[in-house]
């Protein structure tokens, strides 16, 4: 069993996919190339609110967000 990535790095595949990892743990990339670890807690049409591993709540508009990605067992 290995591990597969899934790599989205268009803001329409980010916008239209974002629901699938609400509860999951992912990481984001900024558009200041800053690089960001968490679980997903929701998504709404303009923004994402992710807990960080310090267990803050922060939130990042989609406009500020360059890359999504998502590791799976496959």
């Amino acid at each position: 069993m290995g591990t597969r990535q899934l790599r989205l790095n268009d803001s329409v595949q980010i916008r239209k996919r974002i629901q699938e990892f609400v509860g999951k743990t992912i990481s984001i990339v900024l558009t200041d190339n800053t690089a960001m670890f968490g679980v997903l807690e929701k998504a709404d049409e303009s923004k994402i609110v992710l807990k960080n591993m310090r267990m803050k709540n922060v939130s990042y508009t989609f406009d500020k967000i360059a890359e999504v990605y998502f590791d799976t067992n496959a």
